[in-house]
């Protein structure tokens, strides 16, 4: 659908033809964030703290909140809201470009409500047919970029052991997730998930995309409750995902096979897709991904694709600074996955976004020495180039967007400082963890060493 540009612009005149401003998206996406009680309607703007004394009165506050529903208010009256800003700026720009606000409209989770929210009272509740819900932070792995807002993991370690003392700034700081609202709350005592279950009968009724994300969902009591409800209640519309690290143990992902398998044989919903997460290959990985078994994240990945013949797989590859040296290896996994397992009913999806921020992570701090590595990731990929079985056109362009944006670097400055906590962070990781960051890099170690020189330059001893 986003490859049509004619619907877009059809779409564009009829959203305008409301309001400059009118989104769909603020009234049929939700993500609700149960473990800090918080929401945002489009991933671009910001959360906002869900009000408890709505909930208990109306458990579908926990979309239809009284905030969403001033800046719903806004859109239909033309008004910018400031959440939003990001739409409103590539909207300003001399060309006329395409903003997510044009791009959301032509979704099948948005286009058939038009004529409904084009009428439909600011005031009003509904249900959204897109909705993305995180249980709790429970988790099982400490991934280096992640946080301890949602990595149960991550939370015992800076509990234990403090935060990451940077060169300007603490890393991982507890008392600032207390300021800012960010705590996860125990899914067994919280508020939000008891409102959510009191929504559910309701809210199942218009949903069409619903996605379980955490934390690492798997674990969590919640996702086996909705598992157990979709087994016993046929809902013939429904597209369910749900984001795992396959870092389970067996007995837990036994029980999540058999579940699934049954839901989908009995054809109860209209289709599942597996969302998982892998950034390069070998050990590598496992460094990135700290509490990952790469063995056993194959042979759970192949069991899937085997067992479910009609269930997706996607890659969530998030292209950071520690991908680029094994990413070819991935590669070549993934295009050996597409040739078993792809047919006419599947296929393992993969996208790669390159990670932004924390910064010192970012690809944008290497030195032109890594760039033979994504020379060669590209030339691999054009190889095999192929819709159905091997690398698509689309992902082939994602990774030379990803190339182009490294190469594009920070200021001289900001590049400085960012890899002297770069070298800080991995020296504090690997005392912490027991890991050695130039035995598992060791294509990296020019680059450590010259992150290390500037911080001594700096007076930094570690």
């Amino acid at each position: 659908m986003f490859g049509d540009i004619s619907k877009i612009d059809k779409m564009k005149k009829k959203l305008n033809s409301v309001s400059p401003s009118f989104c769909m998206a603020k009234w049929m996406h939700c993500t609700l964030h149960l473990l800090t009680g918080r929401s945002h309607s489009c991933y671009l703007p910001p959360t906002h703290k869900i009000n408890l004394d709505e909930i208990k009165k109306d458990p579908s506050a926990l979309h239809n909140t009284s905030y969403k529903k001033e800046v719903r208010k806004m859109m239909k009256e033309g008004q910018r809201p400031k959440e939003c800003s990001i739409c409103w700026d590539i909207e300003d720009l001399p060309e006329d470009r395409y903003s997510d606000r044009h791009f959301r409209g032509v979704d099948d989770w948005t286009m058939p409500y038009f004529r409904k929210l084009k009428k439909i009272d600011p005031n009003k509740n509904i249900n959204p047919s897109y909705l993305e819900v995180s249980w709790s932070s429970v988790c099982n792995f400490k991934c280096m970029y992640c946080s301890p807002a949602v990595s149960t993991e991550w939370m015992k370690e800076v509990k234990k052991q403090g935060s990451y003392k940077l060169s300007t700034f603490e890393h991982q700081y507890i008392p600032w997730f207390e300021e800012n609202g960010l705590m996860p709350m125990d899914e067994k005592e919280n508020p939000y998930i008891d409102a959510f279950w009191k929504w559910w009968p309701d809210l199942i009724k218009d949903l069409l995309y619903f996605r379980i994300t955490g934390g690492e969902p798997l674990l969590s009591i919640h996702t086996f409750r909705t598992l157990e409800w979709l087994k016993d209640n046929k809902q013939k519309k429904l597209e369910l995902s749900i984001n795992s690290n396959l870092g389970i143990n067996e007995r837990q992902f036994n029980k999540f096979m058999a579940l699934l398998k049954e839901i989908l044989d009995k054809k109860r919903i209209k289709n599942h897709i597996l969302h998982t997460s892998l950034d390069t290959f070998g050990p590598q990985a496992e460094y990135i991904r700290n509490g990952l078994d790469l063995e056993k994240f194959k042979d759970y990945t192949e069991r899937y694709l085997t067992e479910l013949p009609t269930a997706g797989l996607a890659f969530m590859s998030t292209f950071n600074n520690l991908s680029v040296v094994n990413y070819k290896q991935f590669l070549e996994w993934v295009l050996y996955l597409r040739r078993k397992y792809n047919n006419k009913h599947r296929q393992v999806l993969l996208d790669i976004p390159h990670l932004q921020g924390p910064e010192f992570f970012s690809a944008k701090i290497l030195t032109e020495e890594f760039y033979p590595y994504l020379d060669e990731c590209l030339e691999f990929m054009r190889e095999h180039k192929n819709e159905a079985m091997g690398f698509k056109e689309a992902e082939i362009i994602k990774l030379e967007r990803v190339y182009s944006w490294m190469k594009e670097g920070f200021d001289e400055d900001i590049t400085k400082r960012y890899q002297i906590d770069f070298y800080m962070f991995f020296v504090e990781h690997d005392k912490r963890r027991g890991t050695n960051f130039l035995e598992t890099f060791p294509e990296m170690k020019g680059f450590w060493n010259k992150c290390k020189l500037l911080a001594l330059a700096e007076g930094i001893k570690l």
